[in-house]
């Protein structure tokens, strides 16, 4: 495949992301920047194990200090926004939920991969940053495995005057900011850890990704009690205050999210305001949905939020992910 009008990526901002600032409870990266895809990674579960991971790599995953999920990307709307990904092996990025021309989609069939025999070891993906609001990228490479794998992350477009305290211009205020990344492991699929590229299975011989039985619920790479004690995960907020909850499904199972009994306004779905809130004490999310939850913190206390990832069915809860919502 030829090179055509493709720019190979050059530029790109430096290594390593930015602290939290503003309401962020998270590390971020600004455009331009650069990511490189990596498959030697690791995570450690709660229970001790350790789990093999792909991802992409600005000097880290989400949040510098993981490999699962992959940073989170932002920009301000109406800014043009350059991410350079350099790989060896086949991989692309896929802006889900932003439009993109089909040069910058990160289809392999209709445009094509990053890395592999005949593909540019880097390419600059660029593209108009939409109306201000939650979105996601992934590799679109053998998709199932590798997003199986961990390669996806969460893309926040920012109002145009860069505010970290409203959802959009004219929208919803809020004082802090979580990005909620669901998603499971079926540790199966992670077995031997790197393996082959674009094309190949992944794992080692003994894998096994004809069925997907996952046996880890996370939220943000964190399971069991670690979500407990994870800065990005635990809610913690004086009373009265509002956080916003950035509700990113990363995985393959229905999820149906719960604040412990609070009631929430889900103000935003796939990027896109509603045209008016709805107030629930439990949603729904599928697969590769997004939803902005608006949380107002009760007078005192503790909470257990509760995300019950759920058969194809909804017939039966095949694991859950709990943490804890706490009046500061």
């Amino acid at each position: 495949m030829g090179m055509g009008g493709r720019r190979r990526g050059g530029g790109g901002g430096g290594g390593g992301t930015t602290p939290p600032s503003g309401g962020r409870t998270f590390s971020y990266i600004s455009s331009p920047t650069s990511v490189s895809a990596q498959m030697n990674g690791s995570t450690t579960m709660a229970n001790g194990s350790t789990i093999s991971t792909w991802y992409f790599s600005n000097g880290g995953g989400f949040n510098g200090d993981r490999t699962v999920p992959s940073p989170v990307i932002e920009a301000n709307q109406g800014e043009t926004v350059q991410v350079t990904l350099s790989s060896m092996m086949e991989h692309t990025i896929h802006f889900h939920g932003l439009d993109v021309d089909q040069q910058n989609d990160g289809v392999p069939t209709t445009s094509f991969a990053v890395g592999g025999m005949g593909n540019p070891n880097s390419y600059t993906y660029t593209f108009l940053a939409p109306h201000a609001g939650t979105y996601h990228y992934h590799c679109h490479v053998d998709t199932v495995l590798h997003y199986e794998m961990g390669m996806y992350g969460t893309v926040i477009i920012r109002p145009p005057n860069g505010s970290t305290t409203e959802a959009w211009a004219g929208g919803p205020a809020f004082n802090k900011e979580y990005v909620w990344q669901l998603h499971t492991f079926d540790s199966s699929w992670h077995s031997g850890g790197g393996g082959m590229g674009g094309g190949g299975m992944g794992g080692s011989s003994g894998s096994n990704t004809t069925r997907h039985s996952p046996n880890y619920f996370m939220i943000n790479g964190r399971d069991g009690n670690n979500l407990n004690s994870d800065s990005t995960v635990a809610i913690s907020a004086g009373a009265g205050q509002k956080v916003l909850v950035r509700g990113v499904h990363s995985g393959y199972q229905p999820a149906m999210v719960k604040m412990g009994g609070l009631v929430f306004d889900v103000i935003a779905s796939d990027g896109r305001p509603l045209p008016s809130a709805i107030s629930a004490t439990e949603w729904l999310m599928a697969p590769g949905e997004r939803y902005d939850l608006l949380v107002t913190m009760p007078s005192s206390g503790q909470r257990t939020a509760t995300v019950d990832y759920y058969d194809i069915r909804l017939g039966r809860v095949l694991g859950t992910a709990s943490t804890t919502i706490t009046v500061a």
